[in-house]
């Protein structure tokens, strides 16, 4: 998992820092969604991105949210979804992501969730692939409870092209 939360906290560090953006391209933006890639000890990172189209409650003090679906060539890994809520996280706690009639449990480590298994990832990008809208219930490590509203509206295509950009066969099932 170390691996892991190094190469997330990379990314995140790397699209949120002005000083690191020269770092992080962007491959193009899709409505609410970028695809983006980024150089991470020499190994090519890509991933779609994106923003909350509302956070609930409005007026807490946090970092921005962001759900990405990352690709990793060198390491053979694809369709990796993660989350930052703009805090660390309660320790113990769940992130619930919530899409259509579907729940899924994210693992939390300070400031990063997850899921732990690549069929439930893959489960989850098809789905998003044909969805609208998701929502991601967190809690911090102060208590507070949040709801992030992510708009779905241009995630293929993000999709699509980090998938691309990291030379995923673009046939196979995602």
């Amino acid at each position: 998992m170390s691996l892991r939360i190094f190469l997330l906290s990379a990314i995140i560090i790397s699209s949120l820092n002005a000083k690191s953006f020269a770092q992080t391209k962007t491959d193009g933006q899709f409505k609410n969604w970028s695809a983006q890639n980024s150089n991470i000890n020499n190994q090519l990172v890509c991933f779609a991105v994106s923003r909350p189209v509302s956070s609930d409650p409005k007026k807490i003090n946090r970092a921005e949210s962001r759900i990405f679906v990352s690709f990793r060539s060198t390491d053979n890994l694809q369709n990796e979804v993660s989350i930052t809520s703009g805090y660390t996280y309660k320790p113990g706690s769940k992130v619930i992501l919530t899409i259509d009639k579907n729940q899924f449990q994210f693992e939390v480590d300070d400031n990063y969730a997850w899921l732990t298994k690549y069929d439930q990832e893959a489960s989850l990008v098809e789905i998003m692939q044909k969805s609208s809208q998701l929502n991601v219930m967190a809690t911090s490590s102060k208590g507070t409870k949040t709801i992030d509203t992510f708009s779905l509206n241009g995630f293929a295509d993000a999709y699509k092209a980090a998938k691309k950009k990291c030379n995923f066969n673009q046939n196979e099932k995602s």
